[in-house]
């Protein structure tokens, strides 16, 4: 594999930029649900993330456009996205008529290009009113605030974007670290003697590769990578699709990601794997029940696979199905039974359940096998509290400050 093949990535990995490319799409798409019409036509205020200058909507197709709003919404997206006008007026006229969440993403997306950071952070902030559960407005003004350094505005919107969808938390965590890249490629060993390899990888080399980008935050070289090794092949590996999908997930490309997980599954459909990254992809979308189907069918194909178990145990929670919640922790952790994170799950669960004897001896089960996690007691404390020990509870506390000067 060429490398001049894997290092061309700053545009080409945006939902919008493939769909404007391949001119996929109709008017209805622009009444989906919020969570899909930003995934499919919008993207974060991260230059890589912006399509190229040529992409853009169809003059002509716009003139078939019935809806005044969504035809100044994506007028606006030629003018000031696409283009280098300004399309405040078509944008705020779209707001005003019915406050379209592409309209209030494309106004602060123009705001974060040309600089224009308090209009930027102010637009998001309309948008957050409008649509309080939607993860992306959040971490939208978080990356925002993080340029202006505004830490502590930044670290709230974290904090809820990631509540509200955690591949939000990894997009995230990834800008924050993009300055970084150099360093941590520069320090490692196995980027530095493959890259330097004069012939073609092996299929062993290329996941190795692909592995290691990923522990420095280079996502968009890990994509390139398993783009050329996907071009490259006669035989198409399913792998290379779930590894490719991961990433794009990682970065809220939710629409690449599903296209990837559905090319694993059409290769493979054994591929339990796929079936989990792609139920998270319908998490993002809040289309539940799909998203329990492929927890199903990978629980099918792999009945000790812990991390089915834990990850509809979350959206079963989530969704205050605490009893089936239960079950899939009580599976996890008889998968586990050594690893002191499953019972600290299962107890947030048995609190939640009222369960507080059931919680006290989960904590005291994770303290046994991770005495040194000083959370633990902190979390153990509260569970005494309410049971009438405050001679435990104070212990525990003391125990945690102990560990947190350490």
């Amino acid at each position: 594999m060429k490398f001049s093949l894997v290092l061309g990535m700053k545009h080409m990995f945006s939902n919008l930029a493939v769909i404007l490319q391949n001119n996929t799409f109709v008017e209805s798409d622009f009444t989906l649900p919020v969570p899909v019409l930003l995934a499919k036509f919008s993207f974060l205020p991260i230059s890589s993330f912006f399509p190229e200058a040529s992409s853009s909507f169809s003059a002509d197709w716009l003139d078939t456009v019935q809806q005044s709003a969504i035809r100044s919404t994506l007028e606006g997206f030629n003018v000031g996205i696409s283009g280098d006008g300004n399309p405040v007026a078509l944008l705020e006229q779209a707001i005003a008529l019915t406050n379209h969440a592409l309209a209030y993403s494309y106004l602060g997306l123009y705001y974060f290009k040309i600089a224009a950071y308090d209009q930027a952070i102010a637009t998001f902030t309309s948008a957050i009113e409008q649509y309080k559960e939607e993860p992306f407005f959040y971490a939208s003004r978080c990356l925002v605030y993080r340029l202006i350094d505004e830490d502590e505005g930044a670290f709230y919107d974290y904090q809820i974007a990631k509540r509200l969808d955690f591949n939000y938390h990894s997009v995230l965590e990834w800008a924050e670290n993009q300055a970084e890249l150099t360093y941590f490629e520069a320090d490692n060993l196995v980027i530095q003697e493959l890259e330097s390899k004069p012939k073609q990888l092996s299929t062993d080399e290329i996941n190795s590769l692909g592995l290691e980008y990923v522990h420095c935050y280079s996502y968009l070289k890990a994509i390139g990578l398993y783009s050329s090794a996907i071009a490259e092949s006669d035989n198409k590996d399913s792998n290379l699709f779930v590894f490719r999908g991961s990433l794009y997930l990682k970065l809220t490309c939710f629409e690449l990601a599903l296209s990837d997980f559905n090319q694993a599954i059409a290769l493979d459909e054994n591929r339990s794997a796929a079936y989990i990254f792609r139920a998270k992809v319908f998490e993002s979308y809040r289309n539940y029940q799909s998203a329990l189907e492929d927890y199903a069918k990978a629980e099918e194909i792999d009945r000790d696979s812990s991390i089915v178990y834990e990850e509809r145990a979350s959206l079963f929670e989530r969704l205050g199905n605490f009893e089936e919640a239960l079950l899939d922790f009580d599976r996890l952790v008889t998968l586990n039974p050594e690893d002191f994170y499953v019972y600290s799950l299962r107890a947030d669960l048995n609190e939640k359940l009222e369960d507080l004897p059931g919680a006290l001896a989960d904590y005291s089960k994770a303290i046994d096998l991770n005495p040194y996690y000083s959370d633990l007691y902190s979390y153990r404390a509260a569970i005494r509290e309410k049971l009438g020990d405050p001679i435990g509870a104070k212990a525990d506390l003391d125990k945690f400050n102990e560990l947190e000067d350490e």
